[in-house]
């Protein structure tokens, strides 16, 4: 009876590793970037904070001098809008190089009922950093270390 349970616990942890690695991203660094930032409008849009803040960086700063803590924050305070909105974030030109790279994009996020609620276009830039896939798998992931144009300490944009 134990080595059955030995058995199947083997089998799952084998077939855990094989899954993972069957579903790790081997895309170009292009579609990873562009993978993410549709991923994090998408938790803007569901008012998801964690997954609107995994694409930043622990190391984040800007000229603004806004750190990861401060940004995660004013994320949350934005989320918590009352107004229903759609977010979208046009991508005009993704320059990388090597484990970095340097997004320039327009942002905006506008009320249902029409309205501008903000609205800007950003430089990020970006960085490859240590990450996990499946828990287990270390992978190298892009992160957003800086943003120019971001002007979210301004209350009355939000």
């Amino acid at each position: 009876m134990r080595m059955y349970i030995w058995l199947a616990l083997l089998i799952a942890a084998v077939t855990y590793v094989i899954v993972g690695l069957a579903t790790l991203d081997r895309s170009s660094n292009d579609a990873q970037i562009r993978s993410m930032i549709g991923r994090t409008v998408s938790s803007i849009q569901k008012r998801d904070l964690g997954g609107t803040i995994l694409c930043v960086s622990k190391s984040y700063k800007d000229s603004s001098g806004t750190n990861y803590d401060r940004l995660r924050l004013l994320a949350a305070q934005a989320l918590r809008v009352e107004r229903e909105y759609t977010a979208r974030a046009q991508i005009k030109r993704i320059d990388v190089h090597a484990n970095t790279a340097t997004v320039y994009l327009h942002v905006s996020v506008t009320a249902v009922d029409g309205g501008p609620i903000y609205s800007r276009n950003l430089t990020l830039r970006l960085a490859k950093e240590d990450g996990r896939h499946a828990l287990l798998i270390p992978v190298k992931v892009w992160r957003v270390v800086s943003v120019d144009g971001l002007a979210i300490d301004m209350q009355d944009e939000l």
